[in-house]
């Protein structure tokens, strides 16, 4: 008898680990990642669409704007740019397919000595108002993309 016991408390540990350490579904659902960034490697501190720049700063941070803004801004805080860069952005209205071009493209060059630098850029409204749906901006720094930023307008 104390055979069987022994065996099913085996038995009982071994499935109830591989329950807890291995959980009950068989399919991955999860994961993670790093990387180094390369020393002096330009990167983005900070980017945030507003409804207005007071003083070359942000005001009215927001990810959803109205068909009657007068404008959308988007603000970006460079790290690590010295030298000479430009700076991309291409704006993509709800209406647009894949291959379509986008709604608007900008572009501003400069020159930090610091390494430190904001760029921003702005769509006006269209005569007839911006269209309902998500949008998107793309970021470019020197023709490598840098992120995506969505948002709404309604």
């Amino acid at each position: 008898m104390k055979k069987y016991n022994f065996q099913i408390r085996f038995f009982l540990v071994v499935v109830l680990s591989s329950i807890v350490l291995g959980g009950c579904d068989s399919s991955p659902s999860g994961g993670s990642g790093s990387l180094d960034l390369l020393q002096g490697e330009p990167a983005i501190l900070d980017a945030v669409l507003a409804v207005d720049l007071i003083d070359d700063r942000p005001v009215g941070i927001t990810d959803t704007f109205f068909e009657s803004s007068d404008r959308i801004y988007l603000w970006i805080y460079w790290a690590a740019v010295e030298g000479r860069h430009t700076a991309e952005v291409s704006w993509y209205s709800p209406e647009q397919d894949v291959d379509d071009p986008p709604f608007r493209d900008d572009a501003e060059s400069f020159t930090s000595s610091t390494g430190d630098q904001i760029t921003w850029f702005f769509i006006d409204r269209p005569s007839g108002g911006f269209t309902d749906g998500e949008w998107s901006v793309d970021i470019f720094l020197d023709g490598l993309f840098e992120r995506s930023i969505f948002f709404a307008v309604e």
